[in-house]
């Protein structure tokens, strides 16, 4: 598959890793576009659908430890998608505890005073911190 650059002419290819395991096998990966999200917190808690192979949460200030919970559209997402959380705490570490539905799947410890941003991975079935 090509993709033009039309104002440039660009052509860009894109190219099948050389994997044995793949052999006979339909692969349909899922362009990597990414997203900027700023959800609304209330009651110290927001929710985000994933939806995009690159997913960037930005909190804000936090007075606060809070819930977020993510929302993964599986089918639109290969393994290796990433979503980073940033938030900053205020005099005390504001801690945010992942979800996905009501299982907790990471908690990411904050740091007084401090913006902090951490990076989660999709497994396939959930994400994971790094």
């Amino acid at each position: 598959m090509t993709a033009i650059n039309m104002k440039f002419n660009a052509s860009y290819n894109f190219v099948a890793p050389d994997i044995e395991d793949d052999a006979d096998k339909k692969i349909e990966p899922v362009f990597p576009t990414s997203e900027v999200v700023t959800p609304d917190i209330s009651s110290n808690k927001a929710t985000v659908q994933v939806r995009r192979q690159n997913t960037i949460v930005k909190l804000g200030s936090l007075s606060a430890a809070m819930e977020l919970t993510l929302e993964p559209e599986a089918a639109n997402l290969n393994t290796g998608a990433v979503v980073i959380v940033s938030w900053t705490s205020d005099g005390t570490a504001r801690n945010i505890t992942v979800k996905i539905a009501s299982d907790t799947v990471a908690t990411l410890a904050g740091t007084a005073s401090t913006k902090v941003t951490k990076q989660l991975v999709w497994d396939g079935e959930s994400f994971l911190t790094i």
